[in-house]
């Protein structure tokens, strides 16, 4: 069996129809593309390609860039179905077990390098989940501009599982919020040493929008309903100047004690 068929045949464990998987190891082989580019080079219909892509976006293993000529999609990588795959890791351990023997099928199909991207969008409740998970691997710590807390804006199992990451790898973090005060049951489990909460009054900061800072990464979070989306920004400059703002912001704030 060729590496493609390989490829498929893992993907279609996650659900993903066999035309997206053809535009996703499209995407990979051969970079960014236009829908009409795609349909040429895979024989797919235009208007399916689209249908396909847009799954492959809720998954987030697909990026569109809107351009002033039109939208340009590219392959995000294989390992960004982590979230999902935590959210469903009964069903689905066989899949984890092999997901790096298909990450590197796919660099093989890509000539050694996987896709990478400088920018990296997630759609759709998947996608927030993904953007969330992707705090785990924070280097020692992680800072919030927090509107609600995790578990208000998806699933609480799933919102557990990601604060007991959180505690199991000893992160420090740092979440400022409007609010006025802090329950315990809503933030559980956690480790009051390492995690801290302050308020910062909405006259002087409103925060009516997500951002979360780790590593290199800044990432923006839309959690509206029907417009559920978020963009990772890998910039060491940027990130440094946004947790410069942070951190100005929150030595202004009020600490707050988790009750």
């Amino acid at each position: 069996m060729d590496q493609v068929q390989i490829v498929k045949k893992y993907l279609a464990k996650l659900d993903i129809e066999n035309e997206a998987a053809t535009l996703y190891i499209e995407l990979v082989t051969h970079g960014h593309s236009s829908a009409l580019q795609l349909a040429k080079a895979t024989g797919i219909s235009r208007t399916q390609v689209y249908r396909f892509l847009e799954s492959l976006q809720q998954n987030g293993l697909v990026s569109g860039e809107q351009l002033s000529y039109g939208t340009l999609y590219r392959a995000l990588p294989l390992e960004n179905i982590e979230g999902l795959l935590a959210n469903r890791e009964a069903e689905t351990a066989a899949i984890r077990r092999n997901l790096s023997a298909m990450t590197a099928a796919l660099q093989a199909l890509a000539g050694g390098t996987g896709p990478e991207a400088q920018v990296q969008h997630y759609y759709g409740q998947a996608g927030l989940k993904q953007v969330n998970w992707n705090l785990t691997k924070a280097d020692k710590e992680f800072r919030v501009f927090e509107v609600a807390h995790l578990n208000q804006h998806l699933d609480q199992a799933f919102a557990r599982r990601c604060r007991e990451q959180f505690v199991a790898r000893g992160l420090r973090t740092y979440d400022l919020t409007n609010a006025e005060k802090i329950s315990l049951k809503t933030v559980e489990p956690v480790n009051s040493k390492l995690s801290e909460y302050r308020r910062i009054d909405p006259a002087i900061l409103l925060i009516n929008f997500e951002l979360y800072i780790y590593n290199d990464v800044v990432t923006l979070v839309d959690y509206k309903q029907g417009h559920e989306m978020a963009m990772e920004i890998h910039h060491p400059t940027l990130k440094n100047m946004v947790q410069q703002l942070f951190d100005a912001m929150w030595s202004q704030a009020t600490p707050l004690e988790i009750r």
